[in-house]
């Protein structure tokens, strides 16, 4: 398999002045080890030595990087673990530990890359599932690691591109979470117009994240201050799309319902 060219690569010692800067000319080839031809790098600067997978998917991957792609691309088609490990006769808790690592560095590499977004229009939804057993059978000790749990995300409808993944239970906490999570990626002063399902959670969170803040009139009253008051900010869009649980009386002929458009 060819090799990464030494000047993508960097240092990955915290101390080092190029540490996280590639193309410095600063790494040198130590020695080539193991079946996949792996290098082992120094830096010239700190001498500091290092596998060239160091900060990867693949580091401290004991097995070949054939095989190791090969698990991702099952596990990446929807195969479940079991599954992967049958059609790769792979020991299953390598398969789990590649998952895992490789999800966590995948994790890394989107908080890296999806930033500083302009999209037209970002569309809220939740994908439902379960975790070990469903909800119904969970005993209340069993509620917060297991039964049903959901992928909460946010679209950007023009590209496809999942702004932020948030996994949990459907709750007004989670559903906060992944919209301030949407905003913390737009770049600033920027407001696409936003779309989400019927559930009651998105309304609320939308406005704590996107409104304005405004003192509260005062009474001249003695006693406590009255709470900041939220506004949506001008130029805000927001539609709910209609579901089939929905009463009838709410529904429209285009199946859409307008949540608030501020001017």
């Amino acid at each position: 398999m060819q090799r990464p060219d030494l000047a993508t690569l960097a240092c990955v010692n915290a101390e080092c002045q190029y540490v996280e800067r590639p193309g410095q000319g600063n790494l040198t080839i130590r020695k080539v080890y193991g079946k996949d031809r792996l290098r082992l790098l120094r830096c010239c600067k700190c001498r500091e030595e290092f596998s060239e997978r160091r900060n990867t998917a693949l580091f401290n991957t004991k097995i070949s990087e054939a095989k190791a792609e090969d698990v991702l691309d099952h596990l990446d088609e929807g195969c479940s673990v079991r599954a992967t490990s049958r059609l790769t006769k792979t020991a299953k808790v390598t398969v789990a530990r590649l998952l895992k690592v490789s999800g966590r560095h995948a994790q890394r590499f989107h908080d890296q890359q999806v930033k500083d977004l302009r999209p037209r229009a970002i569309q809220f939804d939740e994908q439902g599932s379960f975790v070990k057993k469903k909800q119904k059978h969970c005993s209340p000790e069993e509620v917060h690691q297991a039964g049903d749990f959901w992928d909460h995300t946010a679209i950007a409808p023009d590209s496809k591109l999942i702004v932020p993944l948030v996994v949990g239970k459907r709750t007004q906490e989670q559903t906060q979470a992944l919209v301030s999570d949407t905003q913390s990626r737009l770049r600033k002063g920027h407001l696409p117009a936003l779309f989400s399902d019927g559930y009651e959670g998105y309304e609320p969170a939308i406005l704590a994240t996107f409104g304005r803040r405004y003192a509260a009139p005062k009474t001249g009253l003695t006693g406590r201050p009255r709470l900041a008051l939220i506004c949506s900010p001008q130029g805000l869009a927001y539609g709910q799309g209609m579901s089939e649980d929905w009463p009838s009386s709410n529904r429209r002929k285009d199946n859409l319902a307008m949540g608030f458009i501020s001017k």
